[in-house]
């Protein structure tokens, strides 16, 4: 999960690490002068990348162009996200570098990527995801590897650097990050700043990261999703807030090959779902919360519910998901089943008992042709 920027620099300022003058506001601030001197920057506090291209960053000569970028961000949408807060910064001067060590999931290692520049086009110039070194996840090594692909540095530069780099490491490794990145990173004579921070946490360490699930319980809005699986605990994840398909689905990868298969036909999922069907315990409220929350958005055309039972039996199971669809008012939609596995012939019987207006099929590809007729 990827946080917003103010939080990814506290973390940063956490660990020593410097970060631009600024503060955050809100819809609900007064917008008062800046403090610090000019110029700044205004940036649109949304979990996601490519701000800057889309309009989400700006840079404000004045306190008066502050104040219309303010106004002009707060309230409205970036990339599909509401703009709920924004953070104004002093402008930040140096040599521009690109620096982020990330999880290797390959290798069982840390990927380090340095680049003697940053950026929006960065990515032009390198591919970041196959640049770098790997290392073993402790911080001599990532320290050792840091000091080789620096080498060619400055020296004034190249210690700094490698000094961040090692505070990065720390970071990445106490914190349990996936991915720990800042560009650009301001390099001068009077040491490093961190212009931006893209930090990717693991939700699953959560439990063990007090800190990282302060940030996001202070933001319920903003990591939506993350909130959900801490509270609800389970995975719902919005991936286009203006999908057509809402998915009711268990099983990760079952679930991310079933949206990989519906954007490769044109079709526009909206959210990933792994409900975990064999934990629901003879209760209906998993599904009634997903359907709470497919239903929330307005361009839903369409619900999909592809369940392969294991453990879950489906009879048990249909008769959850009529519940589920009798409690939920607001779904005014199609729904379309697809449920294979232990139990399916009495959960078609349950099914077509209590809620005939669900399509029961068998073949995904034939209930993806039923989705395509409805979106036609």
């Amino acid at each position: 999960m990827l946080l917003i920027e103010a939080d990814g620099k506290a973390l940063l300022a956490e660990h020593g690490i410097a970060i631009p003058a600024g503060h955050l506001v809100s819809a609900a601030d007064v917008i008062a002068p800046p403090a610090d001197a000019g110029p700044w920057m205004v940036k649109a506090q949304v979990p996601i990348g490519g701000r800057g291209k889309a309009g989400g960053v700006r840079q404000c000569g004045t306190p008066d162009d502050v104040a219309a970028a303010v106004r002009g961000m707060l309230g409205g949408r970036l990339k599909g996200h509401a703009v709920e807060a924004c953070l104004i910064e002093q402008v930040a001067g140096g040599a521009e570098c690109y620096l982020a060590l990330m999880v290797d999931p390959p290798s069982y290692g840390v990927r380090v990527i340095y680049l003697a520049g940053g950026g929006m086009d960065v990515e032009q110039g390198a591919d970041t995801d196959h640049a770098g070194h790997v290392c073993a996840p402790e911080l001599a090594a990532i320290a050792a590897t840091l000091d080789g692909v620096l080498a060619g540095e400055p020296e004034a530069f190249r210690a700094q650097i490698a000094e961040t780099g090692r505070k990065l490491a720390d970071m990445l490794l106490s914190r349990e990050l996936a991915l720990a990145e800042i560009n650009p990173l301001f390099v001068s004579d009077a040491g490093c700043v961190a212009g931006d921070a893209k930090v990717v946490v693991d939700l699953n360490a959560v439990d063990r990261q007090p800190r990282i699930a302060e940030l996001i319980a202070a933001r319920p809005s903003i990591y939506l999703d993350a909130n959900r699986k801490l509270t609800e605990g389970f995975d719902y994840v919005e991936i286009d807030p203006e999908g057509e398909i809402g998915l009711v689905t268990t099983g990760a990868g079952l679930s991310m090959m079933l949206i990989d298969e519906m954007s490769a036909r044109g079709m526009k999922p909206l959210n990933f779902c792994d409900v975990r069907s064999g934990q629901l315990r003879g209760s209906p409220h998993r599904l009634v919360r997903v359907l709470e929350w497919i239903t929330s958005r307005p361009s839903l055309r369409v619900v999909l519910v592809n369940i392969f039972a294991g453990i879950t039996d489906l009879g048990e199971f249909a008769a959850l998901l009529a519940a589920a669809v009798d409690a939920t008012p607001n779904l005014r939609v199609p729904v379309v089943a697809r449920l294979v596995g232990r139990g399916a012939d009495e959960a078609r019987r349950i099914l077509a008992e209590r809620r005939p207006d669900i399509a029961m099929e068998q073949d995904l590809q034939v209930a993806l042709d039923r989705i395509a007729s409805v979106l036609a």
